[in-house]
């Protein structure tokens, strides 16, 4: 007999938060992604009818039946659109119903704000409904010929996140990035049937825990036990408590994994970095870890001195497609250290090559979940109201 407890469906009454200082209104099943933050210039293309306003004033600068691939750029009296400069903050720029926005190459639903910034750089956020964002995430996320129910299971954790967002940034910019600082996105451009069939399959459904709302943090691999959320910041509650043991993922490539560091490569990360340097690097320690085993800290000792960084600090040094997590052991070698390590990414909440697994043996997305996320609820986003929600980091 399967031993997982299945999700019971319950209903919240949940608020949803009005929008951002100058943002435009949006309804409750929308999200804003930022998909450029601080780039001097990008690509826009547009593709159908459009309207396109001023940012500040709403008014129309122009109406057309589409725009031709031309460079934006952040210039001091506005945007420059090709030979062309809109005076002020910047523009949004609504499609007609069939109509696509594409910018630098990727196609997207929805509306588009492009902003200036003071330091004459560019601010873009797509606002799109919020399904059509997880068909543009769903299908980054998780590969297309997985197991449907895992795909079910991963798309409602996306959701979940995504809404949770929603609230925690009511009054910023934007909900979310559109890489993997929150969930990868890849606008229409890369939708797939599959990925959209499980987003369609789970319609409206997000996870809560006793009455709140929280982020449902998922990774690629754990490696064989998922980590704590607290290593992600103040998550102390039950379906992000970690510790779960986790063979399932043992068929993933990154399962295990090996690297191998130079005392030159760690001087040369060092000096690129806000860390400082300590001459000819002579150690690297670990000098902490958390109850799962994953590295807390990490010591590196050199000619003019020592550095202990976060096991985080530690890996962004060498990039997180390189140090894959922080389950690894640093064995010195000459001139080098070898790290052996395994899984991909924090570890906190859903294995997706655990739920793929425990798909294959036959359990359903609700009981993926509850064995990543134990003691959360579904509830159905279509059925909230106007009352108050708690969430973990705030209330709204």
């Amino acid at each position: 007999m399967r031993q997982l407890a299945l999700l019971s469906l319950s209903v919240l009454a949940l608020s949803w938060p009005a929008n951002g200082a100058g943002a435009q209104p949006a309804s409750a099943d929308s999200i804003r992604v930022a998909l450029v933050q601080d780039d001097p210039q990008v690509e826009l293309q547009i593709h159908g009818s459009f309207t396109m306003r001023a940012l500040q004033t709403g008014e129309p600068i122009q109406r057309a039946e589409g725009l031709q691939r031309t460079r934006v750029r952040a210039v001091p009296e506005g945007l420059a659109l090709g030979g062309a400069v809109v005076r002020g903050q910047g523009v949004r720029i609504e499609p007609t119903r069939d109509a696509i926005i594409a910018v630098n190459g990727t196609r997207l639903r929805g509306a588009l704000e492009i902003v200036r910034r003071t330091n004459q750089r560019l601010l873009v956020v797509n606002h799109v409904a919020l399904e059509d964002y997880l068909r543009g995430v769903l299908s980054k996320e998780a590969p297309d010929y997985w197991p449907p129910e895992a795909l079910k299971a991963i798309a409602i954790a996306a959701r979940t996140y995504a809404v949770y967002q929603r609230f925690l940034k009511a009054d910023g910019e934007f909900d979310v990035t559109g890489n993997v600082l929150s969930q990868d996105y890849g606008g229409q451009t890369h939708e797939k049937d599959a990925t959209d069939r499980a987003v369609k399959a789970t319609e409206g459904l997000i996870l809560v825990y006793q009455n709140t709302l929280f982020p449902p943090f998922y990774h690629s691999t754990c490696g064989g036990v998922t980590e704590h959320a607290r290593v992600m910041g103040p998550y102390n509650l039950r379906p992000l408590a970690g510790g779960v043991l986790c063979r399932l993922c043992e068929g993933s490539p990154f399962y295990t994994w090996k690297r191998r560091i130079t005392t030159a490569d760690v001087a040369w990360a060092l000096r690129k970095s806000q860390h400082g340097t300590v001459g000819t690097v002579q150690a690297v320690r670990i000098t902490g870890r958390t109850s799962t085993g994953r590295v807390q800290s990490v010591t590196i000792v050199g000619s003019r001195g020592r550095l202990r960084l976060t096991g985080y600090d530690f890996r962004a040094l060498f990039g997180f497609e390189w140090i894959r997590s922080l389950r690894f052991e640093i064995t010195p070698v000459e001139g080098a250290f070898i790290l052996q390590g395994g899984g991909w990414g924090h570890g906190v909440g859903m294995c997706q090559w655990g739920a793929a697994e425990l798909a294959r043996r036959g359990f359903s997305a609700s009981e993926i979940l509850a064995f990543y996320y134990r003691g959360a609820e579904l509830t159905d986003l279509a059925s909230l109201t106007q009352h108050p929600v708690h969430i973990v980091g705030g209330t709204s």
